[in-house]
């Protein structure tokens, strides 16, 4: 039987930490200046009532070496392609009234007894002359040995969303298959090996008033206490996708890097999200959605 524990790559987290860094940059300027000022009122209030520690309560700490960087060479296994099976970007408004560009798709990784650390997914645009160009970058999570994965991303740039159906999805760097957890030490094994994706479940979508929009509620399955990035799926009434979002109170936010993470209990959970109307994207059918890392690829 296929292992279905996954590696997680510190370059895949250094190249997604810095994407972060620049995505979060980004949108700024959508901030109102009264929120901005708000802010600054707060750090500056935060900043005048901190006093430091006296410095015979400050233990002294030793710094530890980065053992990890002499142990694993993450990109030392076969480099390889993962799939995509499918994807759609539309168009839906955030909480400010701006009509942003949202992408759905499912991943799978095809090879049924490693791990793969996939490269990047670039959103590429074409123009009136057939020049591509790359518009926006991300990087999944590890997907383990044949597993398909539901991604739900928001795209940054605005200026596009007149231009979604000259949009594709695309993969240009290099994937690597993930060391095998069976010849990792016992050291190696706690730091980076971890648990199989969660079982979610959609059970029901209950209307909303206010704000109007729907509660979704879903049942987790988890073989231990993790945290998961779910994704919110939309398909029309074939069953076509169309979009997707990060599964959060906020998925576009600045730090969309973030967005979609929680924490799920071993065992059997319930949990819920709420989708404002304004986040589903025309023509989606309510009884299509779908939830989940694990996809049904």
């Amino acid at each position: 039987m296929p292992s279905t524990r996954w590696i997680s790559a510190p370059a895949g987290r250094l190249r997604r930490f810095a994407a972060r860094l620049a995505r979060r940059a980004e949108p700024l300027p959508r901030l109102p200046f009264a929120v901005a000022l708000a802010a600054a009122a707060v750090v500056l209030a935060v900043s005048v009532e901190w006093q430091p520690r006296p410095y015979d309560d400050i233990a002294e700490v030793t710094e530890l070496p980065t053992v990890l960087e002499d142990w694993l060479d993450f990109t030392s296994g076969s480099q390889v392609e993962f799939e995509i099976l499918e994807y759609a970007f539309s168009t839906v408004t955030d909480e400010l009234g701006t009509e942003r560009v949202i992408l759905g798709a499912v991943v799978y990784n095809p090879f049924s007894t490693a791990i793969l650390s996939p490269g990047s997914l670039d959103v590429v645009a074409q123009d009136e002359d057939g020049v591509a160009t790359v518009v926006e970058s991300f990087y999944p999570n590890p997907i383990p040995a044949d597993t398909a994965v539901n991604l739900g991303f928001v795209l940054t740039g605005q200026s596009i969303a007149s231009r979604v159906a000259d949009l594709r999805l695309e993969t240009r760097e290099p994937s690597f298959l993930a060391p095998d957890p069976e010849s990792l030490s016992t050291e190696e094994r706690e730091w980076a090996v971890v648990a199989p994706l969660p079982e979610v479940e959609l059970l029901s979508v209950e209307p909303l008033l206010s704000p109007e929009g729907y509660r979704l509620h879903y049942r987790v399955v988890s073989e231990v206490e993790r945290e998961i990035q779910l994704a919110v799926l939309f398909r029309d009434a074939e069953g076509e996708l169309i979009g997707g979002l990060p599964a959060g109170e906020d998925p576009f936010s600045f730090d969309l890097g973030s967005a979609g993470w929680r924490t799920v209990n071993a065992g059997e959970t319930v949990q819920e999200i709420d989708l404002h109307a304004s986040w589903i994207p025309e023509g989606a059918d309510l009884d299509m959605i779908e939830l989940g890392p694990r996809g049904s690829g």
